[in-house]
C-alpha cells in the first residue's frame, strides 16, 4: 500500500478523500437490510481513515472496530469523534495482516481502500483475513474502482481541489499508466500556519484489479457472492456494462 497519509490526514476531508465512504455506506446499510436476510451489529470498518464510514453510520447503534494502518489518521479519528459517544474499538493494523484475535464480526466494509493494496496476493490476504473474523452468514462489502474507472480518474490531470485563500489550498494532478494499470494521484498543499505558508506534497498510488479476477479470489476465499453492484446500487452484470466503480457484497459460507 502506499500513500502519503501523514500529510493528507490533516486536509483528508477538505480535499475530498472521504467523500465516497461518507456517501455511500448509509446507502449501503439499507440496501442489505431490505435486500437480504442480513441481521447484525458488530460492524468491522478496514482502512477507516478520519472515521467518516462510522460518522455516516452513526444513527445505526453499531459497536465498531476501526482498523487504520496510518497512525496519524488513527489518532486523528479518534481526535474528531472522541465526543460523539459511538461505540468504537480503535485498531493499528495493516488490513492485510489483521489480527485474528481482533474478534468476530456481522459486518465488514472496505470503502474506498481495495485500490489501495499492491496486488492481487495482497487483496487475497485481506479476503482470508476478512473471513476469520466474520461470523458465518454475515457480510463483506468492499468497493472496487475498474480499469475504467482508474483510466477516467487519470484524464483528469492537474485541477486545484480545494480553496480557502486564507487557511489553505490545494493542488492535484492525475495520471494513469495503462501499461502498469496505476493511477497516481499527486499533491501539493498550502497551509498557513503560525503567521505563515507551509508547502508540503503528498501522492497516492491506486492500481486496478480485473473486476472476474476479484471474483474469484472472493470465492476461493470461501465466500459466496451475493451480488456485485454499481454504486448507484444496481445490479452489475461483467461483460455487459461498463462503469467506473463496482462494489462486491459476499457471504461468508
Amino acid at each position: 500500500m502506499a500513500g502519503d497519509y501523514a500529510v493528507l490526514a490533516p486536509v483528508y476531508e477538505e480535499i475530498g478523500l472521504a467523500k465516497f465512504a461518507r456517501n455511500i455506506a448509509p446507502d449501503l446499510i439499507h440496501f442489505v437490510q431490505s435486500h437480504t436476510d442480513w441481521l447484525g451489529r458488530r460492524v468491522l470498518d478496514l482502512g477507516s481513515g478520519m472515521g467518516e464510514t462510522i460518522q455516516a453510520l452513526a444513527d445505526y447503534n453499531f459497536a465498531f472496530v476501526a482498523v487504520e494502518s496510518s497512525p496519524d489518521m488513527l489518532n486523528a479519528a479518534q481526535t474528531r469523534l472522541s465526543d460523539t459517544g459511538l461505540n468504537v474499538k480503535w485498531s493499528q493494523q495493516d488490513i492485510r495482516q489483521l489480527d485474528p484475535t481482533t474478534g468476530l464480526v456481522d459486518l465488514a466494509l472496505a470503502l474506498d481502500i481495495i485500490n489501495d493494496l499492491n496486488s492481487l496476493r495482497d487483496l487475497e490476504a485481506v479476503f482470508k483475513g476478512v473471513h476469520h473474523l466474520l461470523d458465518t452468514g454475515k457480510l463483506f462489502i468492499f468497493d472496487l474502482y475498474t480499469l475504467q474507472g482508474l483510466a477516467e480518474f487519470g484524464r483528469e490531470g492537474e485541477h486545484m481541489v480545494y480553496n480557502q485563500p486564507d487557511k489553505l489550498t490545494v493542488f492535484a494532478s492525475n495520471q494513469y499508466d495503462y501499461e502498469r494499470q496505476m493511477h497516481t494521484q499527486e499533491f501539493i498543499i498550502f497551509r498557513h500556519e503560525g503567521g505563515g505558508w507551509q508547502r508540503t506534497e503528498a501522492s497516492r498510488i491506486l492500481r486496478t484489479f480485473p473486476v472476474q479476477a476479484v471474483a474469484s479470489l472472493v470465492q476461493r476465499s470461501g465466500f459466496e457472492i451475493t451480488m456485485v453492484l454499481d454504486t448507484h446500487l444496481n445490479v452489475f452484470q461483467p461483460g455487459a456494462t461498463q462503469v467506473p466503480r463496482v462494489i462486491f457484497i459476499a457471504k461468508k459460507q
